[in-house]
């Protein structure tokens, strides 16, 4: 007789455990006659591989007490559901679905119905009042839509008019064993319809040969609905704008309830004056109506801004909003904002993209009312070519990042542009442009002034921002070094004689290329990381040059294997797997210096540093963001600094900033 593995035994004894429950299946319950949570539904749950459910009309309001009965029946990976619902239409839908005689804007009212449902549900979980036991059911819905757990798909009529709505209330187990159970009747799937309320449904059982034709029924019923064959029915799925956003707000691991520590990010509540300066700033805009935001990092740019949209639209000032930044990264994340910010509008705002892969711009420009715009910079004279002056005088334009603005090649395609709009706003943590008078007088010319301020020390102080502590290594430059810095000075001489002299700001940078990839710097590093190794653990190493990278990995491999670099597109995985804290150190460059919130990050390293406060503003601003997980963090900033030249009284770049972080690092919060 062969004898079975363990693994296989304990198998088939789950098997036969699972399969003794389910045959304990009645053919019918009621409520107050049975309990259908406890006698039906958690033993077939738990039995089950996968549950198909047809649940009938649906609003985000019902996914919310739907969610009611996730916890007490999922575990991680040992179920997949496929919900299929039928949307619970407002008569505005309805009047919207009713009047849209284009197939294609009728397809898109469609999908943005559906997407509102679960957006809506997300936003119930991240609102900071709403009840805790909601939020954490919510949670768990989100991660399971994450991670491919439960799919969601949504039934429509093909024609809004008549009455042949999806509503069936049907449901179908599948088991292991390759037995089925299906249902039909009234029941819904919440605590109230599992336990509460008066329901009752009917159950058709595989191992009964006189079920067997009524469960085949049923599994035809639900696949035609669910893969869109059935007569009168038009099935969506998610949109990959919905999924994503879903994804970013999912917790990271699977949650489980009733644990003593904290599941999830909790959102902070801090009192209502640590955060005054956002209303402050709003005030400053609504009386000014054009300006510049000038406020620190992690302080709530883009949250004021939208604020400053919602009382512009509230007054019946602007209709339409254009945004504009570099970056996908950046982009990316105003578009999950902005997102979350329009299904909390009376009248949902439609949400257009053109960067990257998107190419949305003839889509808003044909129709900008109630519509917001969000594009990279470099195209934005593309769309302002399409945008008539006239219709630009109800419209409000935000520039994030607004330093970026003033660049040559925005100077000849954007001047005199901004005027005809309603409203400007300008947003950045340090808005001057070093070294660029003429970039920074066509930014005011073109956005206006800063006409509100709120720095760095401000915000450590208020608590906003954490206490960090900062320290500054001392290196020299080789020969080899000073040898580059000549060839700079050789550079410049040659230019000059050619007739083509290097601009001040040129010659600056091809100095500061020198300097922030000075040859001793690995070499100081890797003397003090035996001394502290854990200061890789949540970092984010910032160097010049992908090849300057290369000559640090190998140090940074000797104390940990969870490190990754963070230079291309094709890695914006890693810098995911960062956010989550599934790698402990980060390389990169200058592509996650503005605008990305990574709440977990500890520790900045400065292989680089520019004498602009502006890139040293934005690099050490990752890490002084609040952790909701960690409330107490305190940061650490590992810059390289140059002694001062014994032969100069003026401070070199290296010292400036030196001076300039230490006395930053001095603030403490409350004072």
């Amino acid at each position: 007789m062969i004898k079975l593995p363990i693994w296989r035994r304990i198998l088939e004894l789950d098997n036969l455990i699972n399969s003794l429950e389910i045959h304990k299946i009645k053919s019918h319950y009621r409520s107050g006659e049975s309990d259908l949570g406890k006698e039906f539904f958690s033993p077939c749950l738990i039995g089950c591989y996968e549950y198909r459910r047809a649940a009938g009309f649906f609003s985000s309001s019902a996914l919310i007490t739907w969610s009611e009965a996730l916890p007490r029946l999922i575990s991680p990976g040992t179920i997949h559901i496929k919900l299929l619902i039928s949307p619970q239409l407002s008569d505005d839908d309805l009047k919207a679905l009713q009047k849209a005689t284009d197939p294609t804007e009728s397809s898109l009212l469609r999908q943005s119905i559906v997407d509102q449902i679960l957006l809506q549900a997300i936003e119930f979980s991240l609102n900071p009042h709403a009840d805790s036991n909601k939020t954490l059911r919510l949670k768990l819905l989100s991660w399971m839509v994450a991670n491919g757990q439960l799919e969601l798909r949504f039934a429509f009529p093909k024609h809004v008019d008549r009455t042949g709505m999806f509503h069936e209330k049907i449901g179908i187990f599948l088991f292991p064993n390759g037995e089925l159970i299906a249902f039909t009747g009234s029941a819904n799937e919440s605590i109230s319809g599992h336990s509460n309320n008066y329901e009752s449904i009917d159950v058709y059982r595989s191992w009964v040969e006189a079920d067997k034709e009524r469960i085949d029924i049923k599994l035809m019923q639900f696949d035609e609905a669910w893969e869109g064959r059935a007569f009168g029915l038009e099935t969506l799925q998610l949109s990959l704008r919905a999924l994503d956003l879903v994804k970013t707000h999912a917790p990271a691991d699977f949650p489980v309830l009733n644990s003593p520590t904290p599941l999830f990010e909790p959102i902070p509540t801090p009192e209502t004056h640590k955060w005054r300066h956002q209303e402050e700033a709003v005030k400053c805009f609504l009386k000014a109506g054009h300006g510049i935001l000038e406020m620190a990092t992690g302080t709530g740019k883009t949250k004021t801004a939208l604020k400053i949209l919602t009382a512009l639209v509230s007054l019946s000032k602007v209709r339409s909003a254009v945004i504009a930044m570099e970056g996908t990264d950046l982009l990316d994340q105003w578009r999950k904002d902005v997102d979350l910010w329009s299904i909390n509008q009376d009248s949902q705002y439609r949400v257009f993209r053109h960067y990257e892969k998107y190419h949305e711009l003839n889509g808003f420009a044909l129709r900008p009312e109630g519509a917001v715009m969000l594009i990279s910079r470099g195209t934005l004279h593309q769309l302002l070519k399409l945008l008539p002056k006239d219709k630009r005088n109800q419209m409000l334009i935000i520039h994030d990042e607004v330093h970026g603005l003033g660049s040559p090649g925005n100077l000849s395609s954007l001047s005199g542009e901004h005027s005809s709009f309603g409203y400007r706003l300008g947003l950045s943590a340090t808005p001057e442009r070093e070294y660029d008078e003429d970039g920074t007088q066509f930014i005011e010319s073109e956005i206006g002034p800063v006409i509100f301020k709120f720095d760095l020390k401000e915000a450590i102080n208020r608590g906003i921002l954490c206490e960090f502590e900062y320290l500054p290594l001392s290196y020299e430059l080789t020969e080899e070094d000073k040898s580059r810095l000549h060839n700079v000075h050789l550079m410049k001489a040659a230019r000059a004689h050619a007739g083509r002299p290097m601009t001040q700001q040129e010659v600056w940078t091809e100095i500061a290329k020198v300097y922030k990839t000075a040859e001793a710097k690995p070499f100081i590093f890797e003397q003090y990381l035996p001394n502290r190794p854990n200061i890789l653990n949540s970092t984010i190493i910032f160097v010049e040059t992908i090849e300057y990278g290369s000559r640090i990995l190998p140090m940074i491999h000797r104390f940990t294997h969870k490190y990754r670099t963070y230079y291309g597109d094709d890695e914006r995985s890693n810098l995911v797997d960062f956010a989550r804290g599934k790698i402990d150190c980060l390389i990169t460059c200058h592509r996650i210096s503005q605008g990305i919130d990574i709440h977990n990050l500890k520790n900045v390293i400065l292989f680089s540093s520019a004498r602009s406060k502006l890139e040293t503003i934005q690099r050490i601003g990752r890490c002084l963001r609040y952790d909701p997980n960690n409330p107490d963090k305190r940061a650490t900033v590992i810059d390289f600094v140059r002694p001062q030249d014994a032969s100069s009284d003026i401070p070199n770049a290296d010292q400036e900033r030196f001076e300039w972080l230490t006395d930053i690092a001095n603030s403490r919060r409350g004072e």
